[in-house]
Formats: structure tokens, sequence, C-alpha cells
């Protein structure tokens, strides 16, 4: 009878133990942002959580006092990312971890290009994604303007070879761009702003990176996050997106060397 008694116990004691150990994961990771955007007297801001399966879910709005200061408390299941818009296709991606206080600046009218950010080491790996992409997004709308005046301007044959030229610096401007994100998904092993990095767009409709011509930066992306965060659930997402390209791979290399096998016979 004590035998029984004191196993309950030991039970007992150890689901009280798991219980407070996961209670962090259970919506009590608390975060707060707070910020002065210019241009945001009186304006609404609207905060997103980046699920790992279905997309964006609005998750709150915050209204702007007269200076365009903001105050917000969140709290996460999880660590994941999280929206700040102040218009429908103009917002912030934020990466918070528990306890942190993020201060965001900027210009509520362009909020993506301007913003800076304080409080949030990995929301900080966040601004310096996106400050890539907006240089890039520069250099490309430079390059379409260039374009357009040559062809207004040129002859034929003379727009020919401006094109070739244009076409040669786009070509380049994503090669670097792949290169720096390379260096920056190898710099931060493990975050989950690698996430973001892989899935990284270029010149607005287009990828940097494709799991069927880069499957090796997913692989090493993976690799990162099993090593430190395997059970949070962006991980758990991306390693099935990375097995089913695993298998469309392999899938795809027997079909190929059964084609040629069918060719040599």
């Amino acid at each position: 009878m004590r035998k029984i008694r004191f196993t309950t116990i030991i039970a007992l004691v150890v689901i009280i133990l798991v219980g407070c150990k996961g209670g962090k994961n259970d919506g009590t990771l608390t975060f707060s942002i707070e910020g002065t955007l210019t241009n945001a007297a009186d304006r609404m801001l609207y905060i997103e959580e980046m699920t790992p399966d279905n997309g964006a879910q609005f998750v709150d709005s915050i209204l702007c006092d007269k200076n365009g200061h903001f105050q917000y408390q969140g709290k996460m299941t999880y660590q994941t990312f999280f929206n700040l818009h102040t218009s429908a296709y103009d917002y912030i991606v934020l990466l918070p971890n528990d306890g942190e206080n993020i201060t965001v600046s900027g210009d509520a009218n362009n909020l993506g290009s301007s913003y800076l950010i304080d409080g949030s080491p990995e929301s900080r790996l966040m601004w310096q994604i996106q400050s890539y992409i907006n240089d890039a997004n520069i250099t490309i709308a430079d390059i379409a303007q260039q374009d357009k005046q040559n062809r207004a301007t040129l002859s034929e044959a003379e727009y020919e070879k401006a094109h070739s030229i244009t076409d040669s610096i786009f070509i380049a401007e994503h090669d670097l761009l792949g290169v720096m994100f390379l260096n920056f998904i190898e710099d931060n092993s493990g975050s989950l702003s690698t996430l973001y990095a892989v899935d990284a767009p270029f010149n607005r409709s287009g990828r940097i990176f494709y799991a069927e011509s880069d499957f090796e930066v997913f692989e090493t992306v993976l690799e990162g996050l099993e090593q430190t965060i395997p059970n949070n659930p962006h991980t758990q997402y991306f390693r099935t997106r990375v097995e089913r390209a695993r298998s469309a791979r392999a899938i795809a290399q027997q079909q190929q060397q059964a084609g040629q096998e069918f060719i040599v016979e």
C-alpha cells in the first residue's frame, strides 16, 4: 500500500513539474511592442500572427495617440512571427522572444522601408532581411525605368544591345542577393529568421531560392532549426515541406534515370 502511495506521489510530482516546465508553451510567452511613428496620429495599426500553415491570422488592432505613439502587449504559445500593419500592403515582420520589449520607429506612410527596431535581436534579423529586399527593389526599379526609357528612345537594334546590358545587371542583382541570403542563413543557423530568408522574394513575384533548384539551401535551414527548436510548429511544418521536396526530387531522379536507360536500350 505504501509502495502504491509513493508511486502515485512521484507520478503527481512529475506531472506538476512537467506542467510547470511546459507552462511557457501554453500561452504565457509574453512580449511588448512600443513605438512612435510619424504620420500616425490617431491612426489604427493591426497585428497579425504568421501561423506555420494557415498564413496571417488577425490578432488585434492598436490605436496610436495624437503623437503617433502606440503600445501593445502580446502573448504566444511558441516563438512565431508577427506582422505589424499600417495598411493592407505596408507592414513589417517581427520575431519576438519571451520577455522582450520591442521598440519600433519609422514613417507610417512607408513603414516597410523606413522602420528601425530595437530590443529584439531576432526581430532585428528580420529588419536586416527586409533591408536586403528594399535595396534590391530599388535597384530593380532603376533597371526597369532605364529599360523603359531605352525602349522609348532607342532604335530597335540599339535597344536590343541596351536590353542585354540591363538584363545582365538584373541577373547580377539576383545572384548578389542570393549570396547575401546564403551568408545570412549560415550566420544565423537555428533562428526562425532563416525561414524568412529562404523564402525571400525577388522582383516581387519571384523568389531567390526554389526547392527544386536550391534544395541544399532548404536542407541547411532545416538542419539548423532541428538542432535548436525541433518542436517549434514552424520547424515541424518546414520539415514537412523539405520532406515533400526530397520525395519529389527522388521521384524526378528515378524518372530521369529510367528515361535515360530506356533511351540507351
